[in-house]
């Protein structure tokens, strides 16, 4: 592995620019920073910009042939980045540059999340914009934000400025997959009020998992080999008798799949051994390179009651997680993810989500899931739900671009049904007869301070994407 040095790399017109978007940190909901690089793109090429108070930004080209009634395309991705690192990384996300290594085909970063989601995207619509080749083009670049959390980029971005009825997705990591249709999905932040008791005459654990590999919680829910320390943890713990919990923590977000989880507790008598036994079931399953550790602590003193304790051993074991249907072409069509469990001053807070493709599954999936909230008194304090989209295959727009595509590297472009939530839906719900797709460039473990893209990839969808925008829809 090396420094990456982009003069020597192709595309350097795309690298470039990614490599000065990395340079900005950009945290979702830390935009402003990147908005105003964008502005400055803009103004110094004499283009039309516009933007707004969340720091959405859309740069306009227009064509310089002077054709009348030529449509607009439009390419869209997102400014935001999810800020994971690894453990012994003391990088700050807010003040710094995420440094760039090469290894082999791969970009990556140095312990941290690289930001190719969505950043490989922003610096293809930048190079496009910035390109001779498409002068003669009426191109719309719209740079979202906080698509990573809240999506209030595109839930408030003024859609009737917007002037293309075909909108290219640039934040899919698959490269020859488009996406035509993405999920629904469902976020909680649910709680449960601390109640302290003494506790004495117990015996008290530490048991802790790290380096697991996390993930997005959409993209890599359906690899179990990723696991999930937290369910894994309380899977132990729902066997034991007379537990009381004494400290927890785990996960980082409710769309990313939890790297590490520790948690402290008491129980009326020694169950090590019981407990090394199961690790070594964990191991076996999910391999040397990950943390799973059990040790004897001094007593504490204080403890959540066993009520409480019990409450959240059982709410947490019954969230049925991870990759749970598929239709009839093997496509993941429902999942959820128990993101984090957090204490607060007074409370202990539970992120999770449900991501899903099909109606008729959600809504009985939520129903298990209300009734697991009401018995274990889990009082819920903030939840969004975040629109899919489909899109007709039979569009031009998919059409062309599947017909661009097979000629160019003589194999078909594979149409896939995702899990992962896009913006399309909200741009399909606010702009009448809008044609919209999703592809992208190679990366992989987004989400995760293993985040990697391909150069390779990088170079077919730059040619790929040059000759998509020329086309006629």
């Amino acid at each position: 592995m090396e420094k990456l040095d982009i003069k020597k790399e192709n595309p350097y017109e795309v690298l470039r620019f990614f490599k000065e978007i990395s340079n900005i940190p950009r945290k979702s909901g830390n935009e402003r920073n990147i908005r105003n690089y964008l502005v400055k793109f803009a103004l110094d090429r004499n283009l039309e910009i516009y933007t707004d108070k969340y720091y959405n930004v859309i740069i306009r080209k227009q064509s310089n042939t002077n054709i009348n009634n030529q449509e607009y395309i439009a390419f869209q991705a997102h400014t935001d980045m999810i800020c994971e690192k690894e453990i012994w990384s003391d990088h700050d996300f807010d003040i710094s540059p995420i440094e760039l290594l090469k290894d082999g085909d791969f970009i990556k970063a140095n312990g941290t999340t690289l930001g190719a989601d969505n950043g490989i995207g922003v610096a293809f619509m930048l190079a496009l914009l910035d390109s001779s080749e498409t002068n003669s083009l009426n191109l719309e670049c719209i740079f979202t934000v906080q698509e990573e959390t809240t999506m209030v980029g595109v839930k408030y971005i003024d859609t009737s400025i917007i002037k293309s009825k075909k909108i290219i997705s640039l934040d899919n990591g698959k490269e020859g997959k488009m996406v035509i249709n993405s999920a629904n999905c469902m976020e909680w932040f649910g709680k449960i009020n601390k109640k302290y008791i003494n506790t004495t005459n117990l015996v008290t654990y530490e048991l802790n998992f790290a380096n697991f590999p996390g993930g997005h919680s959409g993209g890599d829910i359906s690899d179990l080999k990723r696991g999930n320390p937290i369910k894994l943890g309380f899977d132990i713990l729902s066997k034991l008798d007379d537990v009381y919990i004494n400290s927890v923590s785990g996960g980082s977000a409710v769309n990313i799949i939890p790297r590490d989880f520790k948690i402290q507790f008491s129980c009326s008598k020694d169950s090590e051994n019981f407990i090394k036994d199961e690790i070594s079931i964990l191991k076996n399953i999910y391999g040397n390179n990950v943390v799973i550790e059990i040790k004897k602590i001094n007593n504490i003193a204080t403890a959540l009651s066993q009520n409480i304790s019990q409450n959240i051993i059982n709410f947490i074991n019954s969230f049925e997680n991870g990759a749970l249907k598929f239709d009839k072409n093997n496509n993941q069509i429902l999942s959820a993810n128990f993101g984090a469990i957090n204490e607060f001053n007074d409370y202990i807070r539970f992120d999770f989500s449900l991501r899903s493709n099909n109606v008729d599954f959600k809504e009985s999936y939520i129903n298990n899931l209300e009734q697991s909230i009401k018995e274990n008194n889990i009082e819920i304090i903030w939840n969004q739900e975040l629109y899919g989209f489909e899109t007709n295959s039979n569009i031009p727009l998919v059409q062309k671009t599947c017909s661009l595509y097979k000629s160019l590297f003589k194999k078909d472009m594979e149409l896939i049904v995702t899990q992962g939530v896009l913006e399309g839906g909200f741009f399909q719900n606010r702009i009448k007869n809008l044609q919209y797709i999703c592809i992208g460039a190679d990366t992989f473990d987004a989400h995760s301070p293993s985040e990697r893209v391909s150069l390779s990839s990088i170079q077919r969808m730059w040619k790929f994407i040059k000759l998509l925008c020329k086309q006629e829809f």
